[in-house]
This record gives C-alpha cells, structure tokens and sequence, in this order.
C-alpha cells in the first residue's frame, strides 16, 4: 500500500467536531498499561475522544473470549511529540550516519510524526487529536499475545518488523497481527501499515484512507 506524502494530508481540511476527550481510567471497561514511551506522557496517554472510546468499547466486545483489548497510548503532547521525534532523528543518525538532516528528517517521520514539517510548517500529530491510538492484545493471563514484538520495542527492532504485514514473521504473529486488524477495521479505524499497533479514527490519515472529504478531529489538548 502506498502510504500517503505530508503534502497530501496537509491539503485535507480539518472541522473538527467537537467531540470531547475522555479518560478511560475513569470511564472504565478496557485495559491500559503503565505510561508508556517516557514519564512525560503520563499525564494524556489515556485520553481519547469519546467516538474512539466508543469504538473501542466495540471492539472489546467482539473479540474471541479470553482477549482483551489494551490501550499502549491514546493522546501524546505537542511537547512529547517532539521529544520522541528528535530521539528517533537520534537513532536515524547513528544508523545512518551518510544522510543529510531532510533525509534524517523524512526518515524519522515514518515512525514518528513531527510537529513541524522538514520546511518549518506545522504538522498535525495523529495522535494529538485524541483520535490516534496504540493498542495490544492480551490474553487471559494479562501478557501481550505474540505479535513478534510488543508495541514498546519499536526502538530495538528493524522498522520493517513493525509493519503490519511484515512477511518473514512467524505465523502465529502473523494471524495475531490480522486479528487485531479486522478487529479495529470492523468498527472504523484505519491502521498505519508501519506500526502493526497503530490506528486512527476521525484524524487526517483516516480521512484519506476512507474516502472522507475532511477529518472531524484536529489538535486538543485536556
């Protein structure tokens, strides 16, 4: 699947509708994990718009018994973008220390969005419209099911191996993979194919994969 240019996603409009966020350690009925990534996401990393809580809801309901859904992250400051964003320029440079800065910057963006394009215009994180969320599976004794790797190892694996259809995974992996993705496309999200965990509903990315002619969430913060 051809993944969408920076260009192309600033280019659709964003109304947003004003759907408030929630915080689903207070709203209750899914799983969360510790704060993930750094202690600065602590404070946002369980809030979501209220249609994505709703959603999420669904999917929980129509997982096979013994699975539940987990949130790894929902909300991510404008702050924390950046930080996590400059870490991973980091990593692109020690591993590919010949690239020029736009070449670092371009790189880096495919895992992680920056908060200001290569040219200095402002970018719109997905997940700082409370509508991008990072989820995992587990299974009834609470551990991640096998997915080749849990959301948090992005930093220590080959950015291939996080791609949804990864081909060289076990097959195990490979159909936990599918599950998790029929299993959130059946109620509306849309999934980055580079991150197997990641999935959006109501923000620009979403907006270009299912035909909408706007998102409906822009940039919030609780």
């Amino acid at each position: 699947m051809a993944l969408p240019t920076s260009s192309s996603l600033d280019r659709i409009p964003v109304v947003d509708c004003g759907d408030p966020l929630v915080d689903i350690r207070a709203e209750g009925g899914l799983l969360y994990g510790p704060p993930p990534e750094c202690p600065a996401t602590a404070p946002d990393y369980c809030w979501v718009r209220s249609q994505v809580y709703t959603r999420l809801l669904r999917v929980q309901e129509g997982l096979p018994a013994g699975l539940r859904l987990r949130l790894y992250e929902g909300l991510r400051s404008l702050a924390v973008q950046q930080q996590l964003f400059d870490e991973e320029q980091a990593r692109v440079v020690q591993a590919h220390p010949g690239l020029t800065p736009q070449q670092v910057h371009e790189r880096a963006s495919l895992l992680i969005a920056p908060p200001r394009h290569w040219d200095g215009s402002p970018n719109l994180p997905p997940h700082s419209t409370g509508g991008a969320v990072d989820v995992e599976l587990v299974g009834a004794d609470g551990a991640v099911i096998d997915f080749g790797m849990q959301a948090r190892d992005w930093v220590r694996v080959p950015a291939q191996f996080c791609e949804t259809r990864h081909a060289a995974l076990p097959a195990a992996a490979q159909a936990n993979r599918l599950l998790l993705a029929q299993a959130m496309e059946g109620q509306g999200f849309v999934n980055y194919v580079r991150e197997w965990w990641h999935y959006s509903y109501g923000d620009r990315y979403w907006a270009m994969r299912t035909g909408q002619p706007q998102a409906i969430f822009g940039p919030v913060a609780h």
